[in-house]
């Protein structure tokens, strides 16, 4: 070997011890961090147990409280179906007793309607609350009154359109007046409580 290579030899031997040198303080090093980091940590789950466990308890009585609240918002939910559903088979039954249908219809017109006014109704209603009705209506009571070409969004009764203002007379209208005043009483029937 010649002294080129003696030195170059020398070089990668010194790299060499320096490298096993740093990697062997780089491994006790990370022993030590990990040594204190497994102390650190099991020092923190001894001092936190209880905690830990307080929020466990937390989170679960925090669910069981918003699994309360979706199960009553879902209860009220289906009440309110039922009950809407009841005033909508109400409302089916009213109109389907064409005599006193016409006959609350003719009321409701006569003590509301103004010279001039068009009756407006719901295409359901169409061939009961006819133009012949209204004007046979309209002798009557005595006041120049005209059924409307176009219909009402709504489900029964009608809307006495005017030159200045409309009247809703409409069933959505009075039932929901109606529903205002017996909701509590009809939810006590139908569940026993009063919501």
């Amino acid at each position: 070997m010649n002294s080129k290579e003696a030195i170059i030899q020398k070089i990668i031997d010194d790299a060499e011890a320096v490298a096993r040198n740093n990697i062997a303080v780089a491994e006790e090093t990370a022993g030590q961090i990990l040594d204190r980091a497994k102390r650190d940590v099991e020092k923190f789950a001894l001092a936190n147990v209880g905690k830990s466990e307080v929020i466990y308890d937390d989170a679960l009585s925090r669910s069981e409280v918003v699994a309360n609240l979706d199960c009553k918002k879902a209860l009220l939910n289906a009440k309110k179906a039922l009950v809407d559903k009841a005033f909508e088979e109400a409302a089916d039954e009213l109109a389907a007793d064409k005599k006193n249908y016409l006959a609350l219809i003719e009321k409701m017109i006569a003590s509301c309607c103004e010279d001039g006014d068009e009756v407006v109704v719901c295409e359901r209603d169409d061939k009961i609350i006819t133009k012949k009705f209204v004007a046979d209506l309209s002798k009557k009571v005595g006041k120049k009154i005209s059924r409307s070409n176009e219909f009402g969004d709504f489900k029964g009764g009608v809307i006495l359109s005017g030159k200045n203002y409309d009247k809703n007379l409409t069933l959505d209208l009075e039932l929901s007046l109606i529903r205002e005043s017996i909701e509590s009483k009809i939810v006590e029937i139908l569940f026993g409580s009063k919501n």
